[in-house]
């Protein structure tokens, strides 16, 4: 009986399902049209076929009592869609272009003749959107692709959508845990926006205010950035959705390789860097940048119009300097001997470092008080903190100045796989993984880090997402669109720098 009841709800549940659908957030697009004869009279209960120009996915539906047809998530591409009538002409529309979370409407008008016989028609490229308010922004793949994005963020682009106000601290360039999407659309929060890429959201929910995976250029195939009167499906945001659609495989074979690189050699001359050249700076006076962007994709067929590949792969590596000034113990200073102070003021010895000069008891036979006698093993670990001085006390009141390097390593791997199974059911499936790292030294940006390079961090945030989607057309005007997605990103942080066993021997 207990098994019995087991399988009456599992039953039940699927039956919810199909009766009542349920909103996703969508990143395909929709289809809709009506068929009419010369005369304008709606034509009811005619085949309407939509085909895919790259994979071969065809879908078939009738128009209703009211001679209106409409596909429901139909992926992102160039489609046709063909009109059979008795005692009509085949209507034919070519280059009926899908767009991510966008709704297409193609009317066709059949001519009395016979089917045989065929209308072609170009659909037009640029049209007014009367079947949904909502309001937004396209971005094509190539126009990701082909623009120049510092540091190859497709972030940027965001920036050129009605209404956007980036924040102060707003860096496109910028990935992983530098990375942020601090804007504001319409006025609403800068934490307000989300993020969707192939439907799975991508926002860090730590914060809000940045995303887990930055999807390469190489695999966008495009973007719709909704600003305004969007549907129901989309419930996490007041401010923008930016829905992002990754490429798939198709019946043709295509890829691409791309390198950019840039040199200090060519960086104008840095002020401090110039001013203290050959003080612990670059001998050339700059500071080091070097960077690196390079990597590949590739797709196709696995089984032509069933089964389909893509795979991308992407390397940025950035080796910036930093100058950092302060300053620090001499080397008397550290072994214990204050004995020398560098300046008088009313009557009071300074130190190097503004320091009153200090002094000590003196051992039994006497002794300079102003030198330790007994250096304490825990207190000498302290001064190892810090570098020795390269520089003369300046008027700033420092003596030590560096132009450290440090190095930015971010990678992606993206494979996405889709299957016609038949004309009613598809799959695909995704896995994205990011890996990005700052190892010591890291030009103390983060939480309880220092400018000085013996003790510094090694940071790192590695990022994945993974995704499965089943779409079932169960009729011609019911479609079920199930799909499972899992996320995450974490932060690892280890000890870094010239002397990393400090930790352990301070702690």
């Amino acid at each position: 009986m207990i098994r019995f009841r087991g399988w009456v709800f599992v039953v039940s549940v699927a039956l919810m399902i199909m009766v009542f659908p349920a909103y996703g957030q969508r990143t395909t697009g929709v289809v809709n049209g009506e068929v009419s004869d010369t005369s304008n009279a709606l034509v009811p209960h005619v085949s309407v076929k939509l085909t895919s120009s790259s994979t071969g996915l065809s879908r078939t539906v009738m128009t209703n009592d009211q001679g209106e047809y409409s596909f429901q998530e139909v992926p992102i591409g160039t489609y046709k869609i063909q009109v059979q009538a008795p005692n009509f002409k085949t209507f034919i529309a070519n280059q009926v272009i899908v767009d991510v979370s966008s709704t297409v409407r193609v009317n066709a008008q059949l001519q009395p003749g016979g089917e045989s016989e065929t209308v072609q028609v170009v659909a037009t490229a640029i049209q007014v959107q009367t079947d949904s308010g909502a309001l937004g922004t396209v971005v094509d793949g190539t126009q990701v692709k082909e623009l120049p994005l510092n540091g190859r963020s497709f972030v940027e682009l965001t920036q050129l959508g009605p209404g956007v106000s980036a924040a102060n601290n707003f860096d496109s360039k910028n990935k992983g845990l530098q990375g942020g999407v601090d804007f504001s659309v319409n006025g609403n929060p800068t934490t307000n926006n989300l993020f969707l890429v192939d439907g799975a959201n991508d926002n860090d929910v730590g914060s809000n205010r940045t995303i887990l995976i930055y999807p390469s250029n190489e695999a966008i195939a495009e973007f719709k950035m909704l600003t305004n009167s969007y549907g129901p499906e989309y419930g996490q945001a007041s401010g923008a959705v930016i829905s992002i659609a990754t490429r798939s495989g198709s019946n043709a074979f295509h890829g691409s390789v791309f390198y950019s690189g840039r040199n200090d050699a060519l960086t104008a001359y840095s002020y401090f860097a110039a001013r203290n050249a050959g003080k612990g700076q670059a001998l050339n006076g700059k500071d080091k940048l070097r960077r690196n962007d390079y990597g590949y994709s590739i797709g196709g067929p696995i089984k032509r119009d069933k089964a389909f590949f893509f795979f991308s792969q992407e390397f940025n590596h950035e080796i910036r300097g930093y100058t950092q000034s302060a300053c620090v113990p001499t080397a008397a200073e550290r072994a214990g001997d204050f004995s020398s102070p560098i300046a008088v003021h009313n009557g009071q010895n300074y130190m190097s470092c503004g320091e009153a000069q200090p002094t000590f008891p003196t051992n039994l036979t006497g002794g300079n008080s102003h030198v330790l006698t007994n250096v304490d093993k825990a207190g000498s670990l302290i001064p190892r903190y810090y570098p020795l001085p390269n520089l003369p006390l300046n008027d700033g009141g420092n003596n030590w100045s560096q132009s450290l390097p440090s190095g930015l390593y971010w990678r992606q791997e993206n494979a996405r796989v889709d299957f016609n199974i038949n004309k009613k059911n598809t799959l695909m499936g995704r896995y994205t993984q990011d890996h990005w790292s700052n190892p010591s030294y890291n030009g103390n940006q983060y939480w309880g880090d220092s400018p000085f390079p013996a003790l510094n961090g090694n940071w790192a945030q590695p990022s994945k997402m993974i995704i499965g989607r089943w779409t079932d057309t169960i009729t011609s005007s019911l479609v079920n669109d199930a799909e499972f997605a899992y996320s995450n990103n974490r932060i690892n942080v280890t000890p870094g720098g010239t002397d990393p066993t400090l930790l352990t021997q301070l702690s």
